[in-house]
This record gives C-alpha cells, sequence and structure tokens, in this order.
C-alpha cells in the first residue's frame, strides 16, 4: 500500500511538473453507486490533474429480526418457586413468624422474544485526485473516504424490554455470591436456576443492567478510509454536461464486533470485541471470515456538469 501510495504521489508531482498550461475549470457532479448517492465539487487544474471532494449518502437500511429468548423453562421455574414461597409465608405469617423476602429470588415473567433492529449507517466524505496519464478520460485516482467507524448497530426496538432480565440476572448473580443467604443460594441450585443470555464460544452474552433494559451490538472499521481505483471521465468535463465512472476498493481495514458480555470469573459487564478464535466453532468460521474483509468496493457512477 505505501508503495503504491509512493508511486501515485511521484506521477502527480511529475505531470503536474510537465504540465504545460494551467487552465483551472470548476464543476459539480451527482452519482449512485455502491457508496450511496455522491454529490460534489470539482476541479480539475490541467488536462492531466483533476480533485473532486464532497459527501456519499448511503440511505440507513434498516431490517428487523425476532430473537427466541428461550426462557419458558426458566420462567416455569420461577413460577413454581414463587408458589411454594408464597405458600410458606402463608404458614410464617399464621405463626407469627418473619416472612421469606421474595425480592432476593429471581422474578418471573421473562419475555420470550426479543424484536431487534439492525441499522446500516455509512454515510462518508470524500476526497479524491484523478491522474490523467494519456490525456485522456482514463484515469488513476487516488484518495480517501473518511466517516464514521461504527457501520452497523442491532438493538432491541422496544426501549427498557429486558428489565425483567436484567433482574433476574442480578437475582442469580446475587445468590451466588460468597454473602449470599445459604437459603436463597440453595433453593436457586436446588432449581438449577442460570442467567439467562447465549453462550458464544468464552464469551457469555448478556445484556448489560446500566443499559437499563436496552441492549446493542455494533460492528466497527476505520473512519479514515484510503481508496485508490481508475475508470474514465473527468472531475470537470471538457463540455457543459459529461458523465464519470470509477471502478476501486476503499481500505477500512479488519471489521471488528462489539457485543455486551458478562465476565462470570470477574463479575463485571463490558462490551466485548468478539474474536474467532474464542467464539466457536460456527460463530467462530463466521468472524474469521467476516474478519477477511479488509477492503470494501466502489463502483460510482456520475453525471457532471461544468460551471466555468
Amino acid at each position: 500500500m505505501k508503495k503504491l501510495l509512493t508511486f501515485c504521489g511521484l506521477v502527480l508531482l511529475s505531470l503536474g511538473a510537465s504540465a504545460q498550461m494551467f487552465e483551472p475549470h470548476v464543476g459539480i457532479g451527482v452519482g449512485v453507486g455502491t457508496t450511496g448517492i455522491a454529490i460534489d465539487a470539482g476541479i480539475t487544474l490541467n488536462d492531466y490533474l483533476g480533485v473532486r471532494g464532497g459527501v456519499d449518502i448511503m440511505p440507513k437500511f434498516k431490517v428487523n429480526k425476532d430473537i427466541d429468548l428461550k426462557t419458558e423453562d426458566a420462567n416455569k421455574k420461577v413460577s413454581q418457586l414463587t408458589t411454594e414461597i408464597n405458600q410458606l409465608n402463608a404458614k410464617l405469617e399464621a405463626a407469627g413468624m418473619q416472612t421469606v423476602d421474595l425480592n432476593q429470588y429471581p422474578g418471573g415473567n421473562l419475555p420470550n422474544k426479543l424484536e431487534v433492529q439492525g441499522k446500516l449507517d455509512n454515510t462518508l466524505g470524500h476526497i479524491l485526485i484523478d491522474i490523467h496519464p494519456f490525456k485522456t478520460s482514463f484515469h488513476l485516482t487516488l484518495g480517501a473516504y473518511f466517516g464514521k467507524d461504527e457501520i452497523i448497530d442491532v438493538y432491541n426496538k422496544e426501549s427498557g424490554f429486558l428489565k425483567p432480565i436484567n433482574a433476574y440476572n442480578e437475582a442469580i448473580i446475587n445468590a451466588n455470591s460468597p454473602s449470599a443467604d445459604p437459603g436463597v443460594k440453595q433453593v436457586v441450585n436446588q432449581y438449577n436456576l442460570k442467567m439467562i443470555g447465549g453462550e458464544l464460544g468464552d464469551y457469555f452474552v448478556t445484556p448489560n443492567p446500566a443499559e437499563n433494559g436496552d441492549v446493542r451490538a455494533y460492528a466497527k472499521v476505520k473512519s479514515f478510509r484510503p481508496y485508490v481505483g481508475l475508470g474514465f471521465g473527468r472531475a470537470v468535463p471538457k463540455k457543459r454536461i459529461g458523465c464519470q465512472f470509477d471502478l476501486g476498493v476503499q481500505f477500512w481495514g479488519k471489521p471488528e464486533i462489539y457485543v455486551p458480555t458478562y465476565d462470570k470469573a470477574a463479575g463485571t459487564y463490558q462490551y466485548e470485541k468478539i474474536d474467532g478464535d474464542k467464539a466457536g466453532d460456527d460463530a467462530g468460521k463466521v468472524l474469521k471470515t467476516v474478519s477477511k474483509i479488509s477492503v470494501y468496493p466502489v463502483l460510482n457512477f456520475r453525471l457532471v456538469g461544468r460551471i466555468f
């Protein structure tokens, strides 16, 4: 990559030095392609060099999906537990004795399905230099795209929907802590009550209580993405109206996936970057494949108009 940038820089300098005329022209363009809808302004310095800068607006595509939380078994166990404690409390109250505090135990009515929404957000700015080595419309392009590093966001649609899951998990954590009431710990173990979440290899994926019943996962790439490409057409046409075609790649680095996890050994919640080697067989294969996609293909077609 460094050698390619150095070579293009040398070509740019040599062409600029050898240009016999300096005739700047300014234009605007509108295009469409794999980067979305492009709007930019361009300037041609001479027959060899052109510069364009603008914005690529990617529509924020959204996808909805229901996720099965597999809480039916936990709800049945908690319902049976609650019934037994209520029966015990009735006897204790009748005998004038202290009753059992239900708040120490996991609660029921856990949601069975979670409706999530995934959103793509990849609007970018760009600065591109077109080099026309043969003084024709054919050009080599060097430049960069820049924007947000988080390009995909997945989150629950209904705010606060997972508060019952948070309360249940916190009760399980407290019941298994060294300071827990022995009776509570015994009952939790007797009913084999476990935290609600997903095992992903070495990771335990579950919502963080600090998010107040919400959960999200996201994918990140580099916010600054060098670009190399080629094509036909000029940033500013020699006639009043023209067109420009580009084919190239953005170097956006290895995509990273972050999910909310709970470290059972440390007893902490966090957002973790998932390592494909630690994510289990199926998920690991997918993550390893995704991590190899370090470039984003660019295919654009623009209509350009000359202002002067």
